[in-house]
């Protein structure tokens, strides 16, 4: 007698293996999910990063008109929270100015822009990195502001009060040094920048990106020029020993005003910092991730034919 064969059930893979499968579609809607988080943190960073700077430059323009004083960037969050709703545009402006640092992080780390894994790459995605970081720390600067009120932030005294901070340590003079040094080196590479006009590959070409390219140009070489001065004063305090002849982008201003022709040279400053921040503005709209982007898009870099 024959006994019937046993039907075998089907074999399932367990509940959670089977969630952890996923198919292609879901993992290209996963990738452009996160691809498209990280493009939002670019232009809400940038445009915060435009707003600080915009601040910046408009100060020191009228200072040099009325004969006020110019202010930095820990002036400019001030600035902004005395103005109506000032409270939420602070926020805000913070809260992109955390996109800024978290872009960059990402971008320095995943090298988003195709640095590459050479000597010169990895230097590139270290200032990236920096950039970030730097951008936290004012940041920071807006939260203070936010839960202490204008001025809590110690205004344009920062750069003094970290060099001090340092000094106190054996390595301290050689952390201020490289500081000057690094600022010095950020300058020269907004000149050549400018120079080279080597932005125009990341500008996809549309909308106003073209007509805004001189106010761009100028910015650039305007911030280099600005941050030489800031670059200089850093690297003769840690030189010196003196924390206090460090200064921050305020204090450079301030120093410009004093030279002969200084209200002439302060609204030159003041006009191409709010040159930088329509080169931000112009980012935030029309800036492209390289290793996101593709091949297709047309750059300003690309030819118009």
């Amino acid at each position: 007698m024959h006994l019937p064969t046993l039907r075998q059930p089907p074999q399932r893979e367990p509940i959670v293996a089977q969630r952890l499968l996923l198919s292609d579609a879901e993992r290209t809607g996963m990738t452009d999910h996160a691809n498209t988080a990280i493009e939002w943190l670019m232009r809400a960073g940038y445009g915060a990063r435009g707003v600080v700077y915009l601040i910046v430059g408009g100060l020191a323009f009228f200072a040099a008109l009325n004969g006020g004083e110019a202010e930095g960037t820990s002036g400019a969050l001030n600035f902004l929270i005395r103005q109506p709703l000032g409270s939420i545009l602070l926020g805000v402006t913070a809260a992109g100015l955390f996109a800024y640092t978290l872009w960059r992080l990402v971008d320095g780390v995943l090298d988003l822009e195709n640095e590459g894994d050479d000597l010169e790459g990895y230097a590139n995605r270290a200032g990236q990195i920096m950039s970030g970081l730097t951008h936290a720390a004012l940041g920071i600067s807006a939260i203070i502001i936010l839960m202490k009120g204008a001025q809590a932030s110690g205004g344009d005294s920062s750069a003094e009060n970290w060099s001090a901070t340092l000094m106190q340590h054996p390595a301290g003079r050689l952390i201020v040094i490289a500081a000057g040094i690094t600022t010095l080196s950020v300058a020269i590479y907004l000149f050549i920048k400018s120079w080279k006009a080597a932005y125009r590959k990341d500008i996809v070409r549309k909308g106003m990106a073209p007509k805004l390219e001189p106010a761009v140009r100028f910015g650039l070489a305007a911030h280099g020029f600005v941050l030489l001065i800031v670059g200089g004063l850093i690297l003769w305090a840690g030189i010196s020993a003196n924390p206090e002849r460090a200064a921050g982008l305020g204090e450079a201003l301030r120093i410009l005003e004093t030279q002969a022709f200084g209200r002439i040279l302060l609204a030159l400053a003041g006009a191409g910092l709010a040159g930088f921040a329509v080169y931000c503005f112009v980012m935030a709209r029309y800036r492209i991730v390289p290793r996101l982007a593709g091949d297709t898009l047309k750059t300003l870099a690309s030819p118009t034919s």
